[in-house]
């Protein structure tokens, strides 16, 4: 029997807390299906205003926080995700989380004081552990927020109660790295050699993710095809020779998703549940939201939802450039588009300026779960034209849903999707594996276009083939269980 592990989740986002993306679902999902494998797991995070109070124990003693020549206090409160034995602490400062956003909100994109506000989650996370007396075999940071605690876990921390404890450190997205100017780093409380010793002095910056590849005991990403391109200086973001260096000690794991929460079979979010035998019911949902949409009620039309974070790396810019070429083209071959999300600004702004001018296209500039799984469950194609995606779940809610993606190529989404061959030999060559359509590499407009095209061609010449590719997709599972045991494995290597 394996040894019980001591578990320590350090992040700045879970669901259903907080979140702003895919991090959030991977947290606690991953935590329950270590915990239902025996052992014991905790995460610790802020505390936000969005965080409400109300179902929360709050801990009867403060937590002193020390940074360097200062120590702050902080109020701890507790509660367990439900229907499990992993506990959630929250970290309460007015000061630095008493504020709506988790980066930044509306009227500040990006909190300047974002340095200093997770260096102390990080610093708190140590002080947590002996406030109760538990005391981590492992502590797994996510993303560049927790870059500074395996740097705390190598140089403060190193003796005493933590002198077993192991690092491991899990990028979810390694284009965003926590960049601060150096002047922000006497405030973590490290000694003035440690800004390069331990990894945080970048290009005449600060860098909190690199600060946690460096001292990490073990590296992960979300899936094994982003492990392989961010050796690469192309998607390694200046990170690739460190990762190179890890050698073994680096690995990809593919996200789970949760079935329990994304099953068109018994999700009270969309009107008419349904199942790979039931696929009809898919097409009243379709009919709905085309009718609650504005748009003409189609069966023979194909629907391609959207629902992603509206940046340049999701392939927005591609989407909207040249006065939206791409959308223009896809509605006149016909097909109808809908869009879900938030943003860049100037994104944003260009989206909704075509929807006014394109009859096929709508466009809903926020974020909404239930609409979520609408789209899901209406749309006949599910559009991902990301740039480099680590590992994606919206691919994987839209196999789920009967829902054929349409991806690039990249990271995890070729992990998780099977692609119609291009020159298949004879029809039944075409859909004897194939889940999913490919774009054209590298992209492009015309790429964009040409990929969607070939899908749209298939959805009207051959029917048959894409409802067997609908039923396949449905049939695949992305299981927490097995990449939990993935993680255990790894966690043996520390």
């Amino acid at each position: 029997m394996e040894k019980r592990l001591n578990i320590l989740m350090v992040t700045s986002e879970a669901y259903p807390y907080a979140k702003s993306g895919g991090l959030a679902d991977v947290i606690p999902n991953l935590a329950q299906e270590l915990a239902s494998l025996g052992h014991s797991v905790k995460i610790v995070m802020p505390r936000y205003y969005g965080i409400t109070r109300d179902l929360l124990e709050k801990h009867p003693a403060p937590l002193g926080i020390p940074m360097g020549s200062t120590e702050l206090w902080a109020g701890v409160f507790h509660t367990h995700i439900p229907e499990t034995s992993v506990e959630v602490y929250f970290i309460e400062h007015e000061e630095l989380y008493g504020r709506d956003g988790i980066y930044g909100d509306s009227q500040v994109p990006v909190y300047p004081d974002n340095a200093k506000r997770f260096a102390v989650l990080c610093r708190a996370s140590f002080q947590l552990c002996k406030l109760l007396q538990w005391f981590p075999d492992i502590i797994h940071g996510h993303d560049w927020t927790a870059g500074p605690a395996m740097a705390y876990l190598k140089t403060i921390e190193s003796a005493g109660p933590f002198r077993h404890t192991r690092g491991v450190f899990t990028i979810h997205n390694i284009g965003y790295q926590g960049i601060f100017p150096p002047e922000d780093f006497p405030q973590l409380g490290l000694s003035p050699e440690d800004f390069t010793r331990r990894g945080f002095s970048y290009h005449n910056n600060m860098c909190y993710l690199q600060a946690g590849l460096v001292n990490a005991d073990l590296v992960t990403t979300v899936s094994p095809g982003y492990a392989q391109e961010v050796l690469e200086p192309e998607l390694g973001f200046g990170m690739d020779g460190i990762l190179r260096k890890k050698g073994t000690y680096f690995q990809g794991i593919l996200n789970g998703m949760d079935y329990n929460i994304w099953n068109p079979g018994h999700d009270q979010l969309i009107p008419y549940p349904y199942d790979f035998r039931t696929l009809e019911n898919k097409g009243l949902n379709k009919n709905l939201i085309q009718e609650e949409a504005g748009l003409p009620i189609s069966a023979k039309t194909p629907l391609i939802g959207i629902v992603s974070r509206l940046v340049t790396q999701k392939g927005f810019k591609t989407m909207v450039e040249e006065d939206g070429r791409v959308l223009r083209e896809i509605c006149n071959l016909p097909a109808q588009v809908l869009v879900l999300g938030t943003g860049e600004p100037w994104i944003e702004k260009a989206l909704v300026a075509l929807a006014d001018e394109i009859p096929n296209l709508r466009v809903y500039i926020r974020y909404n779960e239930k609409m979520s799984h609408l789209i899901q469950a209406a749309s006949d194609f599910f559009l991902m034209p990301s740039l480099y995606e680590p590992c994606g779940l919206t691919q994987m809610y839209a196999l789920r849903y009967g829902t054929v993606p349409i991806v690039s190529p990249t990271g995890g989404l070729k992990d998780t999707v099977v692609d119609v061959p291009q020159n298949p030999t004879t029809l039944s060559d075409q859909d004897q594996e194939a889940t999913g359509f490919y774009l054209p590499e590298p992209l492009t407009a015309q790429g964009m276009i040409d990929g969607i095209q070939r899908a749209i061609g298939y959805y009207t010449s051959n029917p048959a083939m894409i409802r067997e590719m609908q039923i396949r997709g449905m049939k695949l599972r992305f299981d927490w269980k097995a990449a939990a045991r993935e993680y255990l494995d790894f966690y043996t290597l520390a």
